[in-house]
């Protein structure tokens, strides 16, 4: 909704004058008879020796339109108009004018492939032009023949309208295709009088005509002058190209009017005495231009405006001494300064702030020609419109504000912005300050990048080569700009290269060799202590050529970024003094003399020798345990399998003959289903208390009993499907079951829980999901198990840590993303949050409403609906296999007995091929199910507090079961372009263009996620909220471009501004401290500067990729999701075909053993065609940037989907706390050392990972060797030395190195680039030495 208050409204908005007496129906040929039935004699057309009256004009335009009618041409349509330079030109426009229908001009210069593609996509009637054109594919007028004498009466156009077309031009696209632009015939009526209104052009005048007609200020030169009956004066192309011939030749012709171009101003060597009027636009006007032209008897105009709005909107008259700006709007037309955050409504800005510059008015365009995705976003309904001719609004895309004198200033564009050194930069904002400094004709700045290095170079042309220097203007833009933004190099040029339009080509500049002098600019301070000469020499080399001055901010005026400073805490730690420094003292003390004096005050760090000094268990009690859990996978296996080939098996068993019935099949096949369900929780529950015992707290040798007890218990407790389970009575009995001591009312969401023994629970506990219960630890050779004692009324927010031998006090609280390592105990009424956990203030019992009182009779209502429902959707999201089934059964309608003596490997390969029609049905079965039940039998979740044991939560509960089971069938559609459509099937709001990979906790209702958002792996995104009885749903927001990095905590009720980014492991910050752009690392978190910015790849690869791109892309996804469950299938049918003559032999016993060995070998199976894959695909990953929307993106992302959805549930996840773990991750590439301890698979570009000898990674450690970047990935390796210790839910970004013997607690967080010394101890996100 728009902002309505009034002051902000008067403040930000401005209107022209209201002269309804110039919005005429009339169209463009009705101006300029009127001039011709008023001065027919009068000369309108100069050329070289040839002139037209205005008479003669009339005459030869009228011969063209009436051949042009004859041949069809009417009002509506529109002609395509491509001549070279001349009077002609302008007979065949005024002709096609006539008709009373619209041109589409070409410049001379333009390629005939071009011209196609505009008539195509234009649907244009034809084509007026000197000569036909081969494969056009429609009509070529030819101007001579169009000019001949007419035979008979001429034919007048009819019924042409102010709402027809007038003329269409085509603008470059930023897809690469072009986009039209058409305006109606009522509209540029209306702008010529309206600018004319303030320009008084006069009859008398004299008027140059230079510019393209394929340009829309030619409107300016042209039909103004046709509309007072002006004579025009057209160049010959050598002289309208000539600096120095121009200018005479416009004395000589005795021109008063001149409209250009800046650029083509600042060229000029001679003054033009006789000029009256010089009305500027296309680009910025350099104040020097004003000093220069601007004199009494001379009026010099600034006009402004986008071809979508009608050539011009605004306009300024220009004086010396005086600012440049673009000044007020044309009469009729208004001007608004916007909030650019559109996302969440249209709203004014305050006078003076900076925002997006929006037109309204009757030169306001109707659109984009076919492009109605394009006009939607740029074109919108005004909600301050005062009359109709307001009532759309044009966003321009260029940033503005209104001074007090109501002038609006221009500042650049709000979408062409570059990246120096991280640091969003407007090139316009350069320009602007260069062109008002003494000496400086024209500017242009651009970001280059030469031998890796990017650099801002400014191209001038001086007016005095003495006052433009180099240094002086160096000097001068340093007193009004940050460091980061005065160009590191000047280049002077003679001339400026220019596009037809007359604007500078950046292009050509940007392809011109760049000669460096040697030196760097500026004198840095002289480093007085120890401390301040390391940093001096490190920042220096960060920063070549760069000053460094202690009050220098290092985000604001180095421009550094998160990679640079993790990269000059590495550089500084080398000094053994300096060890302890941490990335976080440079965010938090910015300016250099305060990083300075945080070095100086660094503790040196201790070194931890009895980290080197422990001795690894021996490789024979390793490889001892190895065996025996080799000898327990199997039976595992076996048990996981059977859940899936159970129901397969018993499906066809009961439709093997032609009368069995499929509805008897499926209730059997579905009973099976949840019997095999059922079995695996009691299976775990009965095997952890056979297995394990009642564990103890304490420490146990690594691949001792006791650990081999541990993690076979573990195993089996992981493979039960407990997401079923999760925020319901049903995970409180579950982990009673386990041995977990849990008191009345506890609320547990989906947690993993390593020691269920070792848990004790009071009354009244919440708790959130996915929390790491990491109770059981592996360090130094030792199984560490603890407890966790959380008293009445504790609650532990979602994505929380909590290690063993922890305790919090009543009512005590940690917050989401926090971590809780051994030995914390958090006090009575406290909050504590961020990584380390720490106290951030006191918590209020009474802030809470008391919490409802429940009878038994409804707790037992409630547990019995949490059965069913549990039951229901389990069942539900079962029944699309069926469908599936039919259709392979179909195809294969007669499988003969001669199959069965056909190699496995064919057999498989044979139903994989007729499964994949079987999967698409099984996949669309499951989403149309899941929205169906989310539609049909469940209200909309709305924003608000309701008690757990209402209605709303237990339909919350539902929701949330629709999509975890769903997911079990829809896991593959993660990271792929199908994913927005399913969460928009569930009710989020999704934008175009948004990336989602596995977002976790979502309330779909309540979910809002912009356009061009990206949401990372395994990002909390919204979680409710539940403590103390009661859930609260908020509704959570991701405005446009905004990016959550891996593993992020979004709290629900966040609304993040548009172009945030929220990093690894990181949580966002309460509402009121974020503004767009911000960029937020760690927990809690930091607010950094600057970031990062990946740099040089075209849009089309990042964010507008071409429709080829977009089909090829969903093709490969679409072979990825469909994949896993084709491959499922066809293992199931070959299965089936070998196995069924036993069962039809009641040979049940063998029938069980031959299940179970097919269900053990297909889960290394999965693990052996993912390794085929990677190898055959991608072979070894190495250093590499490379933009989202390219095929190497889209093949490594189905390597790691098929890895994380296949190899990972079937295989690898029993292989964690094996020593046979590392053996296989080797096996795909990976470089892991002697004795290595791994409970994690999350690895990802396997050649990338190196972790040293006798390492232990806890439960969920990720060596993160990529991340996406401004939709760029980047791949690096991720180095871990010998002996390290790594905490649970830690995170090692690609460039980091740990060394030997260094210790990571808990969700900690090491930093791209950074490097960790020998022997230190870290603990923190971002990690900082642990204390």
């Amino acid at each position: 909704m728009p902002e309505n208050d009034q002051q902000n409204t008067s403040e930000s908005r401005l209107s022209g004058p209201d002269s309804p007496e110039i919005i005429r129906s009339e169209v463009l040929a009705d101006l300029f008879e009127a001039s011709a039935g008023k001065v027919p004699e009068k000369p309108a057309l100069l050329f070289a020796d040839r002139q037209l009256t205005y008479g003669e004009l009339n005459a030869a335009a009228d011969r063209v339109a009436s051949r042009l009618i004859a041949d069809g041409v009417r009002p509506g349509q529109i002609v395509g108009l491509w001549l070279p330079r001349g009077i002609d030109l302008l007979v065949m426009q005024l002709g096609i004018a006539k008709t009373g229908a619209a041109w589409l001009p070409f410049d001379a210069d333009t390629p005939v492939d071009r011209i196609k593609v505009c008539l195509d996509d234009a649907e244009s009637a034809g084509l007026v032009t000197l000569a036909n054109i081969d494969d056009l594919d429609r009509r070529c007028w030819l101007s001579d023949e169009l000019q001949a004498a007419h035979p008979g009466p001429l034919n007048h156009r009819h019924d042409a309208r102010p709402g027809d077309p007038a003329y269409v031009i085509y603008t470059s696209g930023s897809t690469g295709k072009p986009k039209g632009i058409l305006i109606n015939q009522g509209a540029i009526c209306h702008f010529l009088r309206s600018e004319n209104a303030v320009l008084g052009i006069r009859e008398e005048d004299r008027v140059y005509q230079g510019f393209s007609v394929a340009f829309d200020m030619s409107f300016e030169e042209i039909w103004i002058s046709y509309l007072v009956g002006a004579t025009l004066w057209l160049a010959p192309k050598e002289v309208a190209t000539d600096p120095e011939a121009l200018p005479i030749a416009l004395i000589d012709n005795h021109i008063s009017v001149l409209h250009a171009v800046p650029t083509l101003l600042a060229l000029f060597a001679d003054d033009v005495p006789g000029l009256r009027l010089i009305n500027l636009g296309g680009e910025a006007c350099p104040q020097a231009i004003v000093e220069r032209w601007a004199r009494p008897g001379r009026q010099v105009f600034n006009t402004y405006g986008p071809t979508e709005a009608t050539v011009s909107a605004s306009l300024a008259e220009l004086h010396p001494g005086q600012p440049v700006t673009i000044g007020r709007p044309l009469p009729n037309y208004g001007l608004l300064v916007i909030d650019a955050a559109v996302e969440n409504g249209l709203r004014l800005m305050p006078q003076g702030e900076t925002g997006e510059l929006c037109i309204t008015g009757p030169g306001v365009a109707a659109g984009y020609l076919g492009r109605p995705d394009l006009t939607a976003e740029k074109f919108l309904a005004n909600p301050w419109a005062n009359n109709p001719h307001e009532s759309r609004l044009y966003r321009t895309g260029d940033l503005a504000r209104i001074d007090e004198s109501g002038q609006i200033h221009c500042l650049g564009r709000t979408d062409d912005q570059v990246k120096i050194r991280g640091f969003r930069v407007e090139l316009g904002e350069i320009e602007a300050t260069l062109t008002r400094q003494p000496g400086v004709g024209t500017a242009a700045v651009i970001l280059r990048q030469d031998d890796g290095i990017e650099r801002l170079v400014a191209y001038l042309i001086a007016e005095d080569d003495d006052q433009a220097s180099a240094a002086t203007l160096r000097n001068a833009l340093g007193e009004s700009l940050p460091p980061y933004m005065v160009p590191s190099h000047f280049e002077m040029l003679d001339e400026m290269p220019r596009l037809t339009s007359g604007k500078i080509d950046r292009k050509a500049l940007r392809a011109r060799l760049l000669e460096l002098p040697a030196g760097a600019p500026g004198d840095s301070d002289t480093p007085e202590t120890q401390a301040e000469e390391i940093l001096f020499a490190a920042l220096a080399r960060l920063f070549p050529g760069q000053a460094i001055k202690r009050e220098a901010d290092f985000f604001a005026d180095l421009g550094g970024h998160s990679l640079f400073a993790a990269r000059l805490a590495s550089t500084l730690r080398k000094e053994p003094r300096f060890a302890g420094f941490s990335v976080r003292d440079i965010y938090v003390h910015r300016r250099v003399a305060l990083i300075a004096d945080a070095l100086s005050a660094t503790v040196e760090v201790a070194i931890d020798t009895s980290a080197s000094e422990w001795v690894p268990p021996p490789a024979s009690r390793r490889w001892l345990c190895g065996i025996a859990q080799a000898c327990v996978l199997p039976p595992l296996l076996g048990m996981r399998m059977g859940q899936w080939l159970a129901p397969f098996f018993t499906y066809h068993y009961f439709t093997g003959d032609p009368g069995d019935s499929i509805a008897v099949a499926i209730a059997v096949s579905v009973a099976v289903f949840l019997f095999a369900t059922m079995l695996s929780f009691v299976l775990a529950i009965v095997g952890k208390w056979l297995i394990a015992g009642r564990l103890k707290p304490g420490s146990y040798p690594l691949w001792g009993l006791t650990y081999f007890r541990w993690w076979c218990a573990d195993r089996l407790i992981e493979g039960a499907p407990v997401y079923m389970l999760s925020s319901s009575p049903l995970n409180v009995w579950w982990l009673r079951a386990l041995g977990a001591k849990i008191g009345n009312e506890a609320m547990i969401g989906h947690v993993t829980l390593r020691a269920h023994d070792l848990l004790e629970i009071g009354d009244g506990v919440s708790i959130g999901n996915a929390v790491n219960m990491e109770n059981a630890r592996v360090e130094r050779g030792q199984l560490h198990l603890g407890r966790i004692n959380l008293e009445d009324n504790v609650c532990v927010g979602s994505y929380a840590v909590v290690e063993g031998n922890t305790t919090i006090r009543s009512y005590g609280h940690l917050e989401g993303q926090s971590a809780l390592s051994e030995g914390q105990v958090i006090p009575h009424n406290r909050i504590w949050l961020g990584s380390p956990a720490h106290d951030v203030g006191e918590f209020d019992p009474a802030s809470l409403p008391l919490r409802p009182e429940v009878s038994e009779t409804r707790l037992a209502r409630e547990g019995l609906f949490y059965v069913f429902g549990m039951l229901a959707t389990a069942a539900l999201f079962f029944m699309p296999v069926f469908p599936s089934f039919m259709l392979v059964d179909w195809l294969d309608a007669d499988p003969t007995p001669v199959e069965t003596s056909l190699p496995v490997i064919v057999q498989v390969m044979k139903y994989f091929v007729l499964a994949f029609p079987g999967t698409a049905v099984l996949i669309i079965g499951t989403m149309l199910s899941s929205a169906i039940l989310r539609w049909t039998l469940l209200p909309r979740l709305q924003a608000g507090t309701w008690a757990i044991h209402s209605w709303v939560y237990c339909s919350r509960w539902v929701v949330n079961q629709i999509q975890e089971s769903s997911l079990n069938i829809l896991h593959g559609i993660y990271a792929t372009v199908y994913a927005p459509f399913w969460y928009r099937l569930l009710g989020a709001k999704v934008g175009r263009d948004a990336e989602i990979s596995t977002a976790q906790g979502l309330v779909p209702d309540l979910l809002t996620l912009g356009d061009e958002t990206f949401i990372a792996d395994a990002v909390m995104l919204g979680d409710e909220e539940v403590d103390g009885g009661w859930m609260t749903l908020k509704p959570t927001v991701v405005s446009r471009r905004s990016f959550v990095g891996n593993g992020a905590f979004i709290p629900d009720g966040t609304i993040l501004p548009e172009n945030v980014l929220i990093g690894v492991q990181s949580r966002a910050p309460a509402n009121d401290r974020m503004q767009p752009g911000d960029t937020w690392l760690g927990s809690p978190p930091i607010n950094l500067s600057a970031r990062e910015q990946a740099a040089g790849f075209e849009e089309q690869l990042t964010f507008r990729p071409s429709k080829m791109r977009r089909l090829g892309r969903a093709l490969v996804e679409a072979c990825r999701i469909i994949s896993p469950h084709a491959l499922v299938i066809a293992v199931g049918y070959t299965v089936v075909l070998n196995v069924m003559p036993l069962a039809g032999a009641g040979l049940w016993r063998e029938t069980f053993i031959a299940l179970t060995f097919a269900g053990v070998l297909f889960a290394f199976s999965t693990y052996i065609f993912v390794a085929i894959f990677k190898w055959l695909s991608v072979w070894r990953y190495s250093k590499f940037s490379v933009p989202m929307w390219t095929p190497f993106v889209w093949i490594s992302e189905a390597i790691t989907s098929l890895y994380v959805g296949m190899a990972v549930p079937n295989f690898m996840n029993y292989l964690r706390g094996t020593p046979w773990l590392p053996l296989a991750l080797n096996l795909l590439g990976c470089r892991i050392g002697r004795g290595v301890y791994m409970d994690t698979t999350d690895v990802t570009e396997f050649d990338c990972v190196q972790i040293g000898d006798y390492s232990e990674l806890n439960a969920l450690v990720c060596p993160q060797t990529h991340l996406f970047e401004d939709r760029i990935m980047k791949i690096d390796q991720v180095t871990i030395g010998e002996r390290v210790y790594i905490g649970p839910r830690t995170t090692v970004l690609y460039g980091a190195v740990v060394g030997d013997n260094v210790r990571l607690g808990p969700l900690s967080l090491v930093m791209k680039g950074e490097s960790l010394p020998n022997g230190s101890s870290w603990w923190g996100c971002p990690a900082a030495p642990a204390k």
